[in-house]
């Protein structure tokens, strides 16, 4: 019942129309109860009296309801489902919403297939159970009720006898509902696995067929289909076997009255036209309670998927404002690491406390304008700095500051504004060049726009390209190169104009001529900013104000490229061995 007053507060918002669709399904189910007693009159007085002068007139009533019964129907449709599709455009919207909010960590441990089954899939069930669940009852209720008190209005005997089968049928849906709630909960999780391994297999399609790993892959995707199917099976069962018994329950009372009725009729204590007006109203309400049976099974269905929404919807942020969390207009671009600690953890209770942290007792400082590399080996802590930093993360101990604030005191979207970051996986959206460069900053002109991508070295590509600026690039920028892509996102971070710039990796994809060309722009656009440089290549941050030299998420050694050289400790080391396979690379050529 909790999911049900939770989804009734998406609804509230259109309580009007709500009423008056409601008024027209109280319209709607008196208009279908008039046909069978106008038909009880024509039986008796019309053909029983042989009277033809009330015929005509009471056939034009006859028409005339059902006319205005389909106009009711019409204003029904369309109002119910209007507010069906806005309440499930404002359902995908807000998880949509929440989604964006929810930390990095939320993600790492999540599949992408999984939410998008619950944005579309689960949803899509919750649109069928507004639209046609919850209207269709209350009108199937209506018609129950009304259905009910002129049976008993008709005749009494004959209604008991028509009730007699209730309560087996009662017990039914209650057995019916036990073990249908836990089998569709489980065939929309089942069906999530399904959308996670399609997402993940196409999106890695090119790794999969270089490895010649399709009958491997087609396996997988079988059993995951399997489990499915197996689920469905079982529903089917399930129902299969309830609906078929609640049909003959419901013929059973039907035959009942049929065998009663006739012999009163027989017996002269009942009319002709009562026991056909009787036999029709039968329908009216064995149909509605059938319907309602049947909507119960989209209504397990409803609250299967409700139940993910809302667990989707009840996660939380790691990374929350504080209520009184500081705006930042301008920053000058100090950073400080206090003594900061940090593990990767996805909140849950159950993971070790002793887990190894990835940061141990990391201090520095970054002077505003001043530009700053992290190098060491994979896994030395680098990332997870720049991550600190953006505050995809908090430290679980120490601090992170800019300009003497800490981040957990600061607006995230206040800080993250005046940073710009540069990955080594580049992501591009499948939309064109030109909404790609924009996209950290939608208010640039063209000659803004085509400054960054000069200074990224990146128009002179740009303007081969079939559409130049309004070239389509595909999913993930596939048509373009690992160079083109890398040189399209710096001229993307460039063109927000950040007072913080984090390159992690930012020239790992492009030749050593494109890098060359980088590197010299990276020089004019770094001046002023405070930056903080990834990079493998150590070559590329020879000019860098400071290099801090990280190795198992402690800082080794900081100093300049000279003074660490001099050192002859981890950057020497690091350096030396970049060295050896140059040359190496050389001879071999």
């Amino acid at each position: 019942m909790d999911v049900l007053k939770r989804l009734l507060r998406y609804v509230r918002p259109y309580w009007k129309t709500l009423i008056f669709v409601s008024v027209l399904l109280l319209l709607r189910t008196g208009l279908t109860l008039v046909p069978p007693l106008i038909q009880r009159r024509v039986i008796d007085q019309v053909i029983g009296n042989e009277n033809l002068q009330q015929l005509w007139g009471l056939i034009i009533i006859l028409i005339a309801v059902h006319a205005l019964t389909r106009v009711v129907e019409f204003g029904d449709l369309y109002f119910r489902h209007v507010v069906g599709e806005n309440f499930i455009f404002d359902l995908r919207v807000r998880i949509y919403s929440h989604l964006q909010d929810l930390s990095l960590s939320f993600y790492e441990n999540t599949s992408t297939g999984e939410l998008m089954s619950r944005v579309t899939n689960d949803v899509n069930v919750l649109e069928r159970f507004v639209t046609h669940g919850v209207a269709l009852t209350l009108a199937d209720l209506l018609r129950l009720s009304g259905a009910s008190v002129v049976l008993l209005t008709l005749n009494w005997k004959l209604a008991m006898v028509m009730l007699a089968p209730l309560p087996v049928l009662a017990g039914g849906l209650w057995v019916f509902n036990q073990r249908a709630r836990p089998i569709y909960r489980r065939v929309r999780d089942r069906l999530g696995d399904i959308n996670a391994s399609l997402q993940d297999k196409l999106t890695g399609i090119r790794v999969v067929q270089a490895f010649e790993q399709e009958e491997v892959e087609l396996v997988k995707f079988r059993r995951v289909s399997q489990n499915y199917l197996e689920e469905r099976v079982l529903a089917i069962r399930t129902w299969s076997v309830f609906f078929p018994i609640f049909r003959f329950l419901s013929a059973l009372g039907g035959a009942l009255v049929l065998g009663f009725g006739a012999r009163l009729v027989v017996t002269n204590q009942l009319s002709l036209g009562t026991l056909v007006a009787f036999l029709s109203y039968i329908i009216s309400f064995y149909e509605p309670l059938r319907r309602l049976t049947e909507i119960d099974n989209t209504f397990q269905q409803a609250i299967a998927a409700g139940e993910r929404i809302f667990e989707l919807l009840d996660r939380r942020s790691q990374i929350q404002n504080a209520p009184d969390a500081l705006h930042l207009e301008d920053i000058h671009g100090e950073v400080v690491f206090d003594q900061v600690h940090f593990r990767y953890s996805d909140g849950d209770e159950s993971v070790d406390p002793q887990e190894e942290n990835v940061l141990h007792d990391i201090s520095f400082k970054i002077e505003p304008g001043e530009a700053v590399a992290l190098v060491g080996p994979s896994g030395a802590g680098k990332t997870s700095i720049a991550n600190l930093m953006c505050r995809f993360y908090d430290p679980d101990r120490g601090r992170v500051l800019v300009d003497g604030h800490d981040l957990r005191d600061v607006e995230v979207k206040s800080l993250r504004k005046h940073i710009a970051v540069v990955l080594q996986d580049t992501f591009l959206f499948n939309t064109t060049v030109k909404d790609n460069l924009l996209y950290g900053n939608p208010e640039a002109d063209e000659e803004e726009m085509i400054d960054a991508a000069k200074a990224a070295h990146a128009h002179d590509f740009i303007q081969e390209l079939p559409e130049g600026y309004d070239t389509e690039i595909g999913e993930r920028g596939v048509k373009l190169s690992g160079g083109q892509k890398q040189r399209l996102s710096l001229a993307r971070a460039i063109l927000t104009d950040p007072r913080i710039l984090i390159l992690d990796e930012a020239t790992s994809s492009v030749d050593a001529e494109a890098e060359y060309l980088i590197q010299q722009a990276l020089e004019e656009v770094m001046k002023g900013r405070t930056a903080l440089v990834i990079a493998h290549r150590l070559s590329t941050i020879r000019n860098a104000d400071k290099i801090i030299a990280l190795e198992g998420g402690r800082i080794r050694e900081v100093g300049s490229h000279e003074d660490l050289l001099a050192q002859e400790g981890l950057y020497s080391q690091l350096y030396q061995r970049q060295l050896d396979l140059v040359q190496d690379g050389s001879e071999e050529e």
